[in-house]
């Protein structure tokens, strides 16, 4: 076969779990993190931007028939794609911490409600559950996971925002049934009169009712929560009043055995909200953290390269013989890939790869190593159809190309994951476009035309943001852009002086 159509045959996949969701599991690095959540181990999963959370929460999602047979029901508590769920409290969020909790208590409760209701798990105590959620119009025959958190929303709001003196819950059981009957006492400031509040519902016991039903079914719940970058993005306050409320909820469901959180998020999202003290924090211990290294990288790339049987039958490998050698894929790629992108005392192809795709934390993201990937191969097709290609022996690939590759990767990065996930920030690193790749303090002051206290914020959220990475040498601190986004910036090699 010739190299060209080789190329045309290959994939690496898609830069985003979601988007190669049939493909994924011939992909995916089973690694102990995966092992560790999927057997129920851990429940919270930290990983950087692009470091493969979400690939683990769809394939466990993937995987619900597997779960299913080991007694776990899967439910998810955001949606996969598109707008999130949460899209509605954005423009009206609750007063306080206090409120969110309650508002996640409830939402997931009707989600565990709909799921008891749906798998057909029925006593007492649950056709109460289900009576009191559907009397309070919370449990909808059909409904999207939007539409639930509004609901939930709805009524959390109801007895929020009107002014009350004091609440009173009893949880009795009736003699002749034995059925649970809720009742609740309140006691309203005159402004207000009595029907201007709503059904109200005791969360924790209805939350304990549905733990004993899964219980008793031997069934267990997960309700998987992932993008959290996506739910509350740009909004610091919002975000920390949600996600601190989130993790409150997830301490308190350590007490039921049958209904479990499972929240994926990002590493730098988590020392957001604990900054500053977070004593919940501390009882957070059933928990994974991905981290990639040069190695694990070169071994994702290995393990996407072999999954094209075009690939594997050309070059007559034995994928089995190169998965559990590293020396072997270390071989591999130095064969396919030119010895360097850059002559002289520079590093090797694939660690140029890896070094070219850190941001400013010092991370390499897979989302970013994958789309490199493809889009050398764009680019080698590229060269081999207007007849530029001047390759030897084994090698797939020329050195003509990794530039190239590079710029559309930081363009993506730049535009379709910073930006958007930071739109406070932009306008400052757009006033950045076409200066030097290293700025210190004065010369971002002349470029942003701020300082002091606001200068220092902006500087310290672009270094947590991954866009800025900040080296002290010789006494003088200067803030180095990396290669991730420079093309996108049209970035001049060099430090910039301030006045």
């Amino acid at each position: 076969m010739e190299k060209v159509d080789i190329l045309k045959n290959l994939r690496f996949g898609e830069r985003i779990a979601e988007e190669e969701l049939d493909d994924l599991e011939r992909y995916f690095v089973a690694t102990d993190q995966w092992s560790r959540v999927f057997s129920g181990e851990v429940d919270v999963v930290y990983g950087s931007k692009g470091a493969g959370k979400s690939a683990i929460y769809a394939l466990i999602d993937k995987r619900q028939d597997e779960l299913f047979d080991r007694g776990i029901i899967v439910k998810g508590a955001e949606n996969v794609r598109g707008n999130t769920a949460f899209k509605d409290v954005l423009g009206d969020p609750p007063p306080s911490e206090r409120s969110f909790i309650d508002l996640w208590k409830l939402y997931f409760l009707i989600i565990a409600t709909s799921t008891i209701r749906d798998y057909g798990i029925s006593d007492k105590n649950t056709q109460h559950l289900v009576k009191a959620l559907t009397d309070a119009q919370l449990l909808p025959d059909t409904a999207s996971l939007a539409q639930l958190f509004q609901r939930a929303k709805k009524l959390i709001w109801s007895y929020v925002f009107p002014e009350k003196e004091s609440v009173e819950w009893t949880v009795t059981l009736e003699a002749a049934t034995g059925l649970p009957v809720v009742t609740r006492k309140v006691n309203l400031a005159q402004t207000l009169r009595p029907q201007d509040v709503k059904v109200d519902l005791p969360l924790d016991e209805l939350l304990n009712f549905a733990n004993s039903a899964l219980l008793k079914s031997g069934f267990s719940l997960w309700v998987l929560f992932d993008r959290l970058d996506v739910a509350f993005n740009d909004t610091p306050d919002l975000e920390r009043n949600a996600l601190r409320a989130l993790f409150r909820v997830y301490n308190d469901f350590k007490a039921f055995d049958n209904l479990k959180l499972k929240i994926f998020v990002r590493d730098d999202i988590w020392e957001r909200i604990t900054e500053g003290g977070f004593a919940e924090a501390s009882h957070v211990t059933r928990t994974a953290t991905i981290t990639w290294s040069y190695e694990s990288l070169l071994n994702l790339f290995i393990r996407r390269l072999l999954a094209n049987k075009e690939f594997v039958e050309a070059r007559s490998i034995n994928p089995a013989n190169i998965e559990g050698d590293f020396d072997r894929q270390t071989e591999l790629i130095e064969a396919i890939l030119p010895d360097k992108v850059e002559t002289g005392n520079n590093p090797s192809t694939f660690r140029w790869m890896v070094n070219r795709v850190q941001d400013g934390t010092g991370k390499s993201a897979p989302r970013e190593l994958i789309h490199m990937s493809e889009m050398i191969r764009q680019q080698q097709i590229g060269r081999f159809e207007r007849g530029e290609a001047e390759i030897s022996d084994a090698a797939l690939f020329e050195r003509a190309v990794f530039k190239p590759a590079l710029r559309e990767v930081s363009k993506v990065r730049y535009e379709q994951t910073f930006k958007a996930e930071n739109p406070s920030l932009a306008p400052f690193t757009e006033k950045l476009k076409g200066q030097k790749t290293e700025q210190t303090a004065d010369s971002l002051s002349m470029a942003w035309g701020i300082n002091g206290e606001h200068l220092d914020i902006t500087i310290d959220r672009l270094l947590k943001s991954g866009f800025f990475e900040k080296r002290v040498i010789k006494e003088e601190t200067t803030y180095w852009i990396p290669f991730l986004y420079r093309d996108a910036l049209d970035l001049v090699q060099g430090k910039a002086f301030g006045s």
